[in-house]
């Protein structure tokens, strides 16, 4: 589990809707909290240290200022690279496909490079906004697997999450549709039979000593998975993602994307390169 959570914050009260979140898991694991806001110049460095210091008494939580060399997304990554321990949590907007190749996105380029997963939150249309006494405590990290080695690249830090917060492992399979050509008939057998989600669920539980519940659920991925978790602020939702940036995503889709609009719960995302 990372020792530190760096939350990138942009001055924004929609920035700071993750920070209850990122609290509960300092305050479970004993970590650090740390905010992290990447000012364009020299100029904006006092307001925004000024900004953070009101943020960081708050919170409890450490600060950094950083100047941007090239864009936020590089400040942050430089950042994490300094510390192997840290965790990037980001509020994120969740825009889709097409606005995004126009407007460009910081989340999705620190996971495209950060090497290790992001926490990821975008607030739904009735969830509260963040509150210093709003009490938050993660009871249940829900793993989202589709049958493939790349999805199954979550689990290792699935697991350890829930280990470190103390709370249950639950791992989730929808059901694909019957005319799916990416799937072998052998898995569709195995999922079908419910067995592949069950030995990924045993094989946890062996591997880390956790009580690990498995799902199968049915439909679209998307809407299947966000109607699982929907609303609960008691969950991360830890899921791998293609990080296809702009119109490729707009014309491929994305369920990690669909997620982080309509869940409305905490993400553990991670792009593994397989």
């Amino acid at each position: 589990m990372f020792q530190e959570v760096m939350v990138c914050l942009d001055g924004s009260l929609f920035a700071e809707k993750i920070l209850p979140y990122a609290q509960a898991i300092v305050g479970t694991v004993g970590g650090k909290l740390t905010l992290l806001r990447v000012v364009a110049n020299e100029g904006e460095s006092a307001a925004a240290e000024s900004y953070l210091q009101v943020c960081a008494r708050r919170w409890g939580a450490g600060i950094k200022v950083q100047i941007a060399r090239l864009d936020a997304e590089s400040s942050i990554l430089e950042e994490l690279s300094k510390n192997p321990g840290a965790i990037a949590a980001i509020t994120t907007h969740g825009r889709s496909g097409l606005l995004e190749a126009l407007m460009g996105s910081v989340a999705l380029s620190v996971i495209r490079g950060a090497r290790r997963p992001v926490l990821l939150y975008r607030p739904w249309a009735a969830a509260k906004a963040a509150e210093k006494d709003q009490e938050i405590k993660i009871s249940s990290v829900v793993a989202a697997l589709d049958g493939s080695e790349f999805s199954e690249s979550i689990l290792s830090f699935a697991a350890e999450t829930a280990r470190s917060l103390k709370a249950k492992l639950e791992l989730v399979q929808v059901l694909p549709s019957q005319g799916s050509e990416e799937i072998s008939a052998k898995l569709k057998r195995d999922i079908v039979e419910y067995s592949y989600v069950r030995r990924q669920a045993e094989a946890t539980r062996r591997g880390y000593g956790l009580e690990v519940g498995w799902d199968v659920l049915h439909g679209d991925p998307g809407e299947a998975i966000c109607n699982h978790v929907q609303g609960r602020d008691d969950v991360i939702l830890a899921m791998t993602t293609r990080a296809r940036a702009g119109l490729e995503q707009a014309v491929f889709g994305s369920v990690t994307s669909e997620c982080v609009r309509r869940a409305g719960v905490l993400l553990l995302v991670y792009w593994p390169r397989l």
